[in-house]
C-alpha cells in the first residue's frame, strides 16, 4: 500500500502568511489560550502576529469553516460548544475512527504496525511515569498513525478536522481518577486488533474505546463544567 503523506496546507492560502497566522490561531485556541466567548479582533491580531489584516482574516474564515470561530453579537469569537454538541462530534468522529481502525488492520504495513506498537509501548511508559503530557502526546500520535494506515485521504482529511474539534475537551475526560490507565488499555486492545490483521475486532476495540471516552467526557463536563461555565462551554 502507498502511505499517505501528510495533507499539504490549504491549497486557498496563496499567503504564506495566512497559513502562519491560521496556525498560531488554532494553535491559541486548542491549547486555551483563547477561550469560548473571547473575541477575535482583526487589528489585534495583525498587530500580535505583525502581519497585515488580510491574512488573519483569511485565517478566521478558514477557522469558521472548520468550526473553531463563530459569528458572535459583535463579531467573530472563538466558538462555544454544548453537552449536546460534544455527543453529535463524538458519535460523528467514532464512526470515522472505528472505520479507519478496520481499514489499517487489512492495509497497514509491517513498518507501520512497528511504529504504532513503539508508539504504544510509550504511552504504557508514561502512565507508569505519570507523565501526562507524554501520554497525550503517544495518544495522538497512535491516533494519528492509525489516520495514515487507513490508506482513504478523503477519510484522512476528515479525521484531522474532527481531531480539532474533540482536541479542545477531549482531556477532561481523563480527569476522573483510573481513566487514564482505562484509556491505555483500550488503546492497546485497539492496537493488537490491527496487528492481528482483524478489521472487524480493530472496529469494535475502537468503538469501546471511544464510547467509553465519551461516558466519562459527558460525566465531568455535566457534573462539573456546565454547572460553573453555563449549557455552553
Amino acid at each position: 500500500m502507498q502511505n499517505i503523506e501528510p495533507l499539504p496546507p490549504n491549497s486557498s492560502d496563496r499567503n504564506p502568511l495566512t497559513g502562519e497566522a491560521y496556525a498560531a490561531l488554532k494553535a491559541a485556541i486548542l491549547s486555551g489560550e483563547l477561550q469560548p466567548r473571547d473575541r477575535l479582533y482583526e487589528t489585534v491580531l495583525a498587530k500580535r502576529f505583525k502581519m497585515s489584516r488580510t491574512p488573519v482574516r483569511e485565517a478566521l474564515q478558514r477557522l469558521v469553516n472548520e468550526g473553531l470561530v463563530e459569528a458572535g453579537s459583535d463579531g467573530l469569537v472563538v466558538a462555544t460548544l454544548s453537552v449536546e454538541d460534544i455527543r453529535s462530534l463524538e458519535e460523528a468522529n467514532r464512526a470515522l475512527q472505528s472505520l479507519a481502525a478496520q481499514l489499517a488492520a487489512a492495509k497497514g504495513t509491517e513498518v507501520e504496525l512497528a511504529k504504532l506498537e513503539e508508539s504504544t509501548a510509550r504511552m504504557e511508559a508514561c502512565v507508569i511515569t505519570r507523565d501526562l503530557e507524554g501520554w497525550i502526546g503517544a495518544d495522538q500520535e497512535i491516533h494519528r498513525q492509525i489516520f495514515q494506515m487507513c490508506g482513504n485521504r478523503w477519510l484522512w482529511k476528515l479525521l484531522l478536522q474532527m481531531e480539532s474539534l474533540v482536541a479542545r475537551i477531549r482531556h477532561i475526560a481523563l480527569k476522573r481518577p483510573g481513566r487514564l490507565e482505562e484509556s491505555t488499555v483500550e488503546h492497546r486492545a485497539v492496537v493488537e486488533a490491527i496487528k492481528s490483521r482483524d478489521p472487524d475486532a480493530a472496529h469494535r476495540a475502537m468503538q469501546h474505546h471511544l464510547v467509553k471516552t465519551e461516558q466519562n467526557l459527558i460525566t465531568i463536563l455535566e457534573q462539573f463544567v456546565v454547572p460553573v461555565r453555563g449549557d455552553r462551554f
